[in-house]
């Protein structure tokens, strides 16, 4: 199916395009509003694929469930005390962020 095929495209791309990055580098979205926090819970690829496709409904269910949020003062003001590492990937115009629990 060329949509199934798409979608896998889309994941590849994605993960391929997923590092480790000092929120230091990420303060500039953050100031604009682009920062989007992920919970743990969530495969950071699969949210970016699915905000590529314009999945309302998907993430209106994440977003009900507390599972992804825009990045608060607070929480910013924090991870920039810690000098913190995020995963992160860039899904246009926003910049997806997780905080993982293991160090990979």
């Amino acid at each position: 199916m060329a949509d199934e095929s798409q979608q896998d495209q889309r994941r590849a791309d994605f993960l391929a395009q997923t590092a480790q990055i000092a929120f230091t580098e990420l303060q500039r979205y953050f100031a604009a509003g682009r920062l989007v926090k992920v919970s743990d819970g969530l495969d950071l690829v699969e949210v970016a694929v699915q905000l590529s496709q314009d999945n309302a409904k998907q993430f209106e269910q994440w977003l009900e469930q507390g599972k992804l949020d825009g990045v608060n003062d607070e929480q910013a003001t924090l991870w920039l005390s810690e000098n913190r590492v995020l995963w992160a990937v860039v899904a246009d115009p926003w910049v997806l962020v997780q905080e993982r629990n293991s160090a990979a």
